[in-house]
């Protein structure tokens, strides 16, 4: 049996499609994109460690109840603007195809973190940009609460 998850990632909405064996078993539009995450809750730039919290606090609103709905695989799929986003952030190729591990999502996480405390972005190497926060908050927080133990990035 070949199960597949996909998030796409947009800028004002996303949504999941699982399938199982080519047949979709799963389909569900979020209220919740990169762009309406940062409108509504990112307001610095960088984002403060408190829009963050909000961001992820909004993001589990939405996630959480998808647990139950999933069949469980191993590695999510993040596609569309959300996933360039990322790769663009990280220096990756539009074309590029990241396979990041959850330890690794949450060491990028954890540096955009410490530059939302103050460290001087430059140090890290990445963007403060508040869309990109929103994208890594939305990654991060399905990863978790959906049990992925990985994710395949591709635009």
């Amino acid at each position: 049996m070949t199960v597949q998850t996909i998030l796409e990632l947009g800028a004002e909405s996303s949504s999941v499609l699982c399938t199982e064996d080519g047949r979709v078993v799963l389909q569900q539009s979020l209220p919740l994109g990169t762009a309406s995450l940062a409108r509504q809750w990112m307001r610095h730039t960088p984002p403060t460690p408190l829009d963050i919290e909000h961001a992820i606090e909004a993001t589990e609103d939405v996630v959480m109840p998808l647990a139950a709905k999933l069949v469980r695989t191993e590695q999510l799929q993040l596609r569309e603007s959300g996933a360039a986003l990322i790769l663009q952030g990280v220096g990756a190729g539009p074309d590029a195809t990241l396979r990041w591990n959850l330890d690794e999502v949450e060491d990028l996480f954890n540096r955009l973190a410490m530059v939302s405390q103050g460290r001087p972005a430059g140090q890290e190497a990445l963007p403060t940009a508040s869309e990109f926060y929103a994208a890594m908050v939305i990654l991060r927080e399905c990863l978790h609460h959906l049990r992925f133990g990985g994710v395949v990035v591709r635009a």
